[in-house]
């Protein structure tokens, strides 16, 4: 009895040390890929006057997740491909670009839809791929924690930002605008990836827009 309570106790031990080992890996490649990410948009004209093919920049935010997906890493549903909760999702949807659309409205500017709005809505749904669907699931994955996980996300969001040329105060309210998304995206939200890209591209059309 005694030497069978050692090998389970032995058993459940290792199971726990690579369940763990496991975490800490998924939270350490999110970090990494993170840093590739920027660095793929910092070296964006670098690497597009070298010959390749692709934006660089959106390349690495659909390859990253897609490789994983390919290679079993994370799963669609973790990505928050599903409908989720359709009411909290669309009040994120157009709550944010809503209230973004009526303060230049009032303001009496004209709303012209940007000549480069397809670019704009893909960029828009890339970043949302690899930050809200990714990163956040991989983080919220590791620590079980979401205002960890939120934190993270927005911190390397911040950071892409940063690359761009975005001065204190813009970069604070990318932050911001970051969370909201996160909200977005997260259970207590709409709870699927639809929503926060649906809002990212909406905000980003709207205020692309604003003459």
């Amino acid at each position: 009895f005694d030497f069978n309570f050692r090998r389970r106790l032995l058993a459940e031990i290792k199971s726990e040390i690579i369940f763990m080992k496991d975490k800490i890996v998924g939270a350490f490649l999110a970090l990494i890929f993170g840093g590739l990410v920027t660095l793929s948009y910092a070296f964006r004209r670098q690497l597009q006057t070298a010959g390749f093919p692709l934006d660089p920049y959106f390349f690495s935010l659909f390859a990253i997740p897609i490789l994983l997906l390919i290679l079993g890493k994370i799963s669609s549903a973790q990505m928050g491909f599903k409908i989720g909760k359709p009411l909290y999702g669309l009040f994120f949807v157009f709550l944010l670009p809503g209230i973004l659309f009526l303060r230049f409205y009032f303001m009496g500017k004209p709303f012209v839809l940007t000549e480069g709005a397809t670019l704009l809505v893909i960029g828009s749904i890339a970043e949302e791929f690899f930050f809200r669907g990714y990163l956040q699931s991989q983080f919220e994955k590791s620590f079980n924690n979401t205002g960890l996980s939120f934190f993270l996300t927005n911190l390397l969001f911040m950071l892409v930002h940063f690359v761009k040329g975005y001065s204190l105060l813009p970069l604070s309210m990318v932050g911001l605008i970051g969370l909201y998304f996160s909200f977005a995206r997260d259970k207590s939200g709409g709870d699927s990836l639809i929503y926060p890209a649906g809002a990212h591209s909406l905000y980003n059309l709207v205020a692309s827009s604003i003459k």
